[in-house]
């Protein structure tokens, strides 16, 4: 199917197949994980299906997942203890190979997830060696900007 039609199938349904959604949230095109991501957040309201988003494999998805913990818990979807027990998975992206992921789960994600006391931030701080592997990356400003909301310091040898 041609990347325009499954664009427009994302935009315009409201119950498509989980098994589907899936897939696409894996899809090496951008702009249809992005569509598909949309679809999760204006559709999905199943429980065991979110869940299971907090321990996707596909970590750009991941994140995007546990970017959304906090609507997820208010709306009564995911309950706290859930998304604790699941609060590993999170972790991982605090390391994750992906650049972009490791920052914005540094960047965006760390805070909300530290007020509503998903992780504390002892947890965070065993990871911070891999905050400090940005410092002279293109994300310099966001590593800055974490380690001093966190006060972290970056030791170099």
């Amino acid at each position: 199917m041609d990347k325009e039609k499954v664009l427009n199938i994302l935009r315009n349904s409201s119950n498509l197949p989980l098994d589907l959604i899936r897939r696409l949230l894996s899809d090496k095109d951008k702009d249809i994980k992005h569509e598909a991501w949309n679809y999760v957040i204006l559709n999905i309201n199943d429980k065991e299906f979110l869940l299971e988003l907090l321990s996707f494999h596909d970590t750009g998805t991941r994140y995007r997942a546990w970017n959304s913990v906090p609507e997820f818990v208010e709306r009564g979807i995911l309950t706290l203890e859930e998304v604790i027990k699941r609060k590993e998975r999170f972790l991982e992206m605090l390391k994750d190979s992906n650049k972009v992921v490791r920052a914005l789960s540094w960047y965006v994600t760390l805070k909300p997830l530290l007020e509503m006391k998903v992780v504390s931030l002892e947890e965070v701080l065993s990871y911070s060696s891999f905050l400090c592997e940005l410092i002279n990356s293109e994300f310099h400003e966001v590593v800055q900007d974490v380690m001093e909301e966190f006060e972290i310091s970056c030791k170099f040898i």
